[in-house]
């Protein structure tokens, strides 16, 4: 073998070593930022989410905060909820009130980036969104999430009165309700690897029929 040969063969060698040293930097780092990852996303799965109260409920403008049931509405209310049908559109807004929990024995602060939401009404999807507001639970404190809802009732539940403003009492969580309503969230928390989204969806409910 020349000493050209024997030159070129330690440079092979040494470029070799190079790329098995910046594999193994580059799987190091690659594990590193996973526990990290995990550790964030173990950190936001601690949250205990709830429903704290609903507020600002109202069915083609007419307030529902104290009512539970249809026969509590008055004459002038329920011919209000008639005209909107007349119209085609019986819209129904109202604001979920969700509080998110760090229990004390998790001594990491919990870093929410964004949520998905939907509401079902009998296991059927109705409405949903997404909050883009950060929010972050520090260990043994709690915090509320105001969730927006706006859907018009008569796209998806026909047009008779009663029916509407039965659906409208469940997902402002009337217990008299005749529905079941739930509340699904997938919170998603920003780590080293980029933005991770709960594996399983926090479920919760709203009304059930029967509930007291």
């Amino acid at each position: 073998m020349t000493k050209g040969e024997d030159v070129t063969q330690e440079r092979n060698g040494l470029k070799g070593l190079a790329r098995a040293a910046r594999g193994i930097a580059t799987m190091a780092l690659g594990l590193l930022l996973g526990c990290a990852a995990a550790q964030q996303l173990a950190a936001l799965r601690q949250v205990e989410f709830h429903l704290n109260g609903v507020s600002g409920v109202r069915l083609a403008g007419v307030a529902l905060d104290n009512v539970r049931s249809y026969s509590d509405l008055n004459p002038a209310d329920l011919a209000r909820v008639g005209l909107a049908i007349a119209a085609r559109t019986v819209p129904l807004e109202l604001t979920l009130q969700i509080e998110g929990r760090n229990p004390e024995t998790n001594t990491v602060t919990a870093k929410l980036v964004a949520m998905d939401w939907t509401c079902l009404v009998d296991d059927h999807e109705v409405v949903s969104g997404q909050l883009s507001e950060p929010y972050t639970f520090e260990p043994g404190k709690a915090r509320d999430i105001p969730v927006p809802v706006r859907l018009d009732l008569m796209q998806t539940f026909g047009s008779r009165r009663q029916d509407l403003i039965d659906v409208a009492l469940s997902l402002a969580g009337r217990n008299a309700s005749a529905h079941r309503a739930t509340l699904r969230l997938t919170p998603s928390v920003d780590t080293a690897l980029g933005r991770i989204r709960y594996p399983v969806p926090v479920t919760l409910t709203l009304s059930a029929p029967g509930a007291r």
